[in-house]
């Protein structure tokens, strides 16, 4: 994890060049973010939730997209499973990964994967740690919907909801409902919009 403070002015070095090469290391993605902020900030008027950059692996990334995306989460066997079938896929050359994920919260978290090459990661802060951020952040409906600075505490409440409820009930009672929620899960839903589907 980065400890990102606000961004100074981008001095760069004698030749103009924030790095050389594909290689990269912490300071060169301090400097990069520095560049990257200070467009976003300056140049282009966004605004945007603190960011916080993990990097992670490409196992670490196929954990996130057994999760839907979310740092947080229940057990439950098809978790397992999704991550075996992602696993393989991508171990066979049948799907890549993303370069990055991004949690829309306050702060805004941002996964690397630590196989990009710092040009990758130089777009992958522009675009995630900062686009992203400011389309979320200025949002009208995410705003009216969502508090961004209380989604890893509600995620982490409904972790530990669930770990209640199975010592209450029991691990087998709370699967069957997990299991018919998981059934449900893909056969879509109301419309905030009120729009009927085709």
């Amino acid at each position: 994890m980065m400890d990102l403070r606000p961004a100074s002015p981008v001095t760069g070095t004698c030749s103009g060049l924030l790095y050389q090469g594909n290689d990269w290391n912490f300071e060169i993605l301090r400097d990069c973010y520095d560049a990257v902020a200070d467009i976003a900030e300056r140049e282009l008027g966004l605004t945007t939730y603190p960011n916080r950059l993990e990097i992670i692996t490409s196992e670490q990334m196929l954990d996130v997209y057994t999760a839907h995306g979310m740092p947080l989460g229940y057990r439950h066997w098809s978790l397992g499973k999704r991550f075996i079938a992602h696993e393989n896929a991508y171990r066979r050359g049948m799907m890549g990964l993303a370069y990055e994920v991004v949690i829309n919260s306050d702060p805004c978290i941002s996964y690397l994967m630590e196989e990009n090459s710092a040009t990758m990661q130089t777009l992958v802060i522009a675009h995630a740690a900062f686009g992203h951020n400011h389309f979320f952040h200025n949002n009208r409906l995410f705003r009216e919907w969502t508090n961004a600075s209380e989604i890893l505490d509600y995620l982490e409440f409904a972790r530990g909801y669930i770990h209640q409820c199975e010592e209450r009930h029991g691990i087998a009672a709370v699967e069957r409902i997990l299991d018919a929620a998981h059934a449900l899960q893909g056969q879509g839903g109301a419309s905030p919009f009120g729009l009927k589907a085709p």
